[in-house]
């Protein structure tokens, strides 16, 4: 079965650049926030924010509420003043109510916006659904599904008139896609898909049109706009009969499916990854040798410098490189929950464990750069297509959908270094996915601290052993494509209270409940 049928890019799955602690409940919202200032049109004065199910219990840990309204103040994902968002708005006399609901029949992951300014008034709903990616499923009464990544022009008619489609279809000229109409209440949501980005006069032509009550234009989110919404593969089984005959590399076969899907050429790609590699290196930098407090306080921010210390001093068992390794997948998580910058690699939640592993493999086995390209291609097209049929988010899926999807990207990149075969290479992603299929999402209190920064390391360990395993020629009874399908059976079996919600496992304990009631006391106090 498939969940999403998304075509996403690889820089979905490696990135965003943002500011932790979560790419889907701060990055997803910040994008969120972002596509709801272009419906309403200019900054609002007004805003109610109605947040269900996981968010209503993690939202202020995870700093949704002031990532959407960073969104909403113009704010993008990588901004350092993010955490600043609610104050800067208060001084701007910006009116701002938070209304939560756990128990709902919504997505988890489902923010509601109520937003007005001088002039508009606006309802929408929206949807976080993992590594940063967003859906828009309605505007008032109209439903719609708008993921951000393509330029639309957004017009509402009293009545459905073919002249004034018409004479918008002759402003805009031969940059029309396609176009959309969508019946509301007493009114007509007209929907105009752009090949590129029109000058904003164009939109007072359409608003001068009689019948015209509402004309906006929705930009894309990202940089990689979708050109193509035909897959070059959505399965394992697909990419490797790519590799067999085309006689290409499985990162050739990756670049192949980028350039289709999002129309940049090769040198971009490639430049792109550079750019996500020298981000990862630096988040480790960051965590290995600052200061970096944590949000919630839950931890000192000090224990990948505590471990890092005692390798040097040879105090530790297992030897240079998984433990270098884990003290890096740490320091990640440390930069992330102190709203540091970092790469969704494919969440924020398990930011540590690709640029832990690949980093220390890469330096054991001596490779170059172009070889460590490979390898975070390699990792992006596995979590590809794990995406394509399961949820890549804890509030979907479970710990497993986080951690336990970056683990099996990362083993897969090792053996990729390693100079395994193709075969080697999605055996390696099938047998990390297998050992932490069921893990849950319990985080404590709500920060992204207890227990997600100390889960990357059994991602981080996972991966190595299985690389291991897989280049020695071991292989997974159950094939890859079917592991994957295991991942979204339990994701759909995991109650909800095991889905970062705070409501089971290790965030009902006693130790869990004092540390929640001291979090939220302090917050009280902070506002």
């Amino acid at each position: 079965m498939v969940l999403n049928q998304r075509v996403l890019s690889i820089f979905d799955i490696l990135g965003p650049i943002m500011i932790g602690p979560s790419s889907n409940h701060t990055a997803g919202a910040v994008r969120i926030g972002k596509i709801a200032r272009m419906i309403l049109g200019e900054e609002p004065i007004y805003i109610n924010l109605y947040f269900y199910g996981s968010l209503a219990e993690t939202y202020k840990g995870h700093m949704t509420d002031a990532a959407v309204v960073a969104g909403l103040l113009g704010m993008d994902v990588d901004n350092q003043r993010i955490k600043e968002s609610l104050e800067i708005a208060r001084n701007k006399r910006i009116n701002i109510k938070i209304h939560t609901q756990t128990i709902s029949d919504k997505n988890p992951n489902t923010i509601g916006i109520e937003l007005k300014s001088n002039s508009f008034s606006v309802k929408i709903n929206t949807i976080s659904i993992g590594g940063g990616e967003i859906v828009l499923s309605n505007i008032d009464e109209f439903k719609v599904n708008f993921s951000g990544n393509k330029d639309i022009i957004i017009v509402i008619l009293k009545e459905k008139y073919s002249k004034v489609i018409s004479k918008i279809k002759d402003i805009v000229g031969k940059n029309v896609i396609s176009i959309e109409s969508i019946k509301g209440d007493s009114r007509y949501l007209i929907c105009i898909y752009l090949e590129r980005v029109i000058d904003k006069l164009i939109l007072k032509l359409i608003m001068n049109i009689k019948g015209v009550k509402f004309a906006r234009l929705i930009k894309p989110l990202y940089s990689y706009k979708l050109k193509d919404n035909s897959p070059l593969f959505t399965t394992i089984k697909e990419m490797l009969s790519l590799t067999k005959s085309n006689k290409k590399s499985i990162p050739q076969v990756i670049i192949d499916y980028e350039s289709k899907r999002s129309g940049l050429t090769e040198k971009e790609i490639k430049d792109r990854i550079k750019q996500i590699w020298r981000a990862m290196k630096e988040e480790i930098n960051q965590g290995l040798t600052k200061d970096n407090q944590l949000i919630g306080g839950l931890m000192s921010g000090k224990d990948a410098k505590m471990l890092y210390k005692a390798l040097e001093e040879k105090k530790l068992v297992f030897g240079r490189p998984l433990s270098l390794a884990v003290a890096r997948a740490i320091a990640c998580g440390e930069v992330n929950a102190s709203m540091g910058k970092v790469v969704a690699a494919p969440t924020a939640g398990a930011v540590g464990v690709i640029p832990a592993v690949i980093l220390t493999a890469a330096e054991e086995l001596g490779s170059e750069e172009q070889d460590v390209i490979n390898a975070l291609l390699v990792a992006a097209g596995i979590g590809v297509i794990i995406a394509y049929k399961a949820a890549i988010s804890g509030a979907m899926g479970g710990c497993q959908s986080e951690v336990g999807v970056a683990s099996a990207m990362a083993a897969a990149a090792i053996v990729q270094l390693a100079g395994g075969n193709s075969e080697q290479v999605v055996q390696a992603m099938a047998l990390a996915l297998k050992n932490i299929l069921g893990l849950v999402c319990d985080v404590v209190a709500g920060p992204v601290e207890v227990p997600c920064i100390k889960r990357n390391v059994v991602g981080v360990a996972n991966a190595f052993a299985v690389a291991d395993m897989a280049l020695a020629g071991i292989q997974s009874i159950i094939p890859p494509d079917e592991v994957i399908v295991a991942l979204r059976n339990v994701q759909t079996l995991m109650p909800m209270e095991l889905r970062d919600t705070t409501l089971g496992g290790l965030g009902i304990t006693e130790t869990a409940k004092r540390l929640k009631k001291e979090w939220l006391e302090r917050i009280k106090k902070k506002e």
